[in-house]
């Protein structure tokens, strides 16, 4: 007869898998969801997590989740002063994910291999909840962006791009942005494949002398394919890859019911206002700024827009006009 390990024991186990879900979601994530997964109540999994860090015991080490920093925060992301008791979402922080949390660094196409071969001993064991839960949880993690769409695997895609990448070779793509129905052709030089809060996207080359910099959302690559022909990895491009990632503070007014669309479109946010029928925030965006602005504005609804700078006060409409005419040419 088994014996079950002791109450302490059990909820420090707890509170290590909450950490593990945590460390795959840099934004946080609401308490009570969390609670709900780990099948406990929300004001326990509060304490718990509070007296795992209080505590002091070598006994239980958990290697490097003790090293990761939890924060307490409001709904906005603000973490200034925020009660635990109180705080609606819990998230942690490093500044070194990869050496502190142990995340091991896999490219997409090896994640995508895993996630087939799961598939496939799932369909031989379709009642392993076990099985199917994990990789509903990859799928909608690391793999989010490059995951099956319509039941077709991306990871020839993703082979292909780690590929070239490491072989130096120009690809002809195919690619559907997100706020046009029809694609187009582009000849790139991928230098890096990396995820962001928006799936994985390549970053690549446009030009042959490197000056030209772009990136590419794999969801929107509808062809790749590799060319003979080599590239020249620049030496500064580092520098270009950084500096077309750099990040434009922008503030705006949205419904309270279309916050989704800055969480969906921008890098981050920051609460500055609100009431019970809006919500004003500074948001940083990635260039192409203006593209991006609009389309978060045409999703938030007419009663969004820009309240600095007022350059871009009209990035909404310009996007409307450019997409009723194009439209408006297809249909034609």
């Amino acid at each position: 007869m088994s014996v079950p390990p002791p109450v302490f024991v059990r909820r420090f186990e707890r509170v290590t898998h909450a950490l593990r879900i945590l460390t795959m979601h840099p934004d946080g994530v609401p308490i009570r969801r969390l609670a709900a997964e780990l099948d406990v109540d929300e004001q326990t999994l509060r304490a718990e997590i509070v007296a795992f860090y209080c505590a002091d015991s070598a006994a239980f080490d958990p290697g490097p989740l003790r090293q990761v920093r939890i924060e307490f925060v409001g709904a906005d992301g603000g973490a200034d002063d925020v009660d635990p008791a109180v705080a609606e979402v819990v998230r942690a922080s490093t500044d070194r994910p990869a050496a502190e949390i142990g995340v091991m660094h896999t490219s997409p196409a090896e994640l995508a291999h895993v996630y087939r071969a799961g598939q496939t001993l799932l369909s031989l064991e379709p009642d392993n909840n076990v099985l199917d839960g994990a990789l509903r949880t990859l799928g909608d993690t690391m793999l989010r962006g490059v995951r099956p769409v319509d039941d077709r695997w991306k990871v020839e895609l993703a082979g292909i791009l780690v590929d070239a990448i490491r072989r130096r070779r120009w690809v002809r793509i195919e690619y559907t942005p997100v706020w046009r129905d029809d694609s187009t052709e582009h000849r790139i030089a991928p230098y890096r494949l990396l995820r962001t809060r928006r799936g994985w996207e390549v970053d690549a080359g446009m030009s042959a002398d490197g000056r030209v910099v772009g990136s590419f959302l794999l969801t929107g690559i509808r062809e790749a394919t590799v060319l003979d022909e080599m590239f020249e990895r620049p030496q500064e491009v580092e520098d270009r890859l950084s500096g077309h990632r750099h990040e434009q503070e922008v503030e705006l007014v949205v419904p309270q019911d279309a916050r989704w669309a800055v969480d969906r479109f921008a890098e981050s946010s920051e609460l500055l206002a609100e009431d019970e029928e809006s919500v004003k925030l500074r948001v940083r965006l990635l260039r192409p700024v203006e593209r991006r602005l609009g389309i978060l504005l045409l999703s938030a609804g007419p009663l969004a827009f820009v309240t600095d700078p007022p350059e871009l006060a009209e990035a909404g409409r310009r996007l409307a006009r450019e997409l009723l005419d194009h439209h408006g040419t297809t249909a034609r």
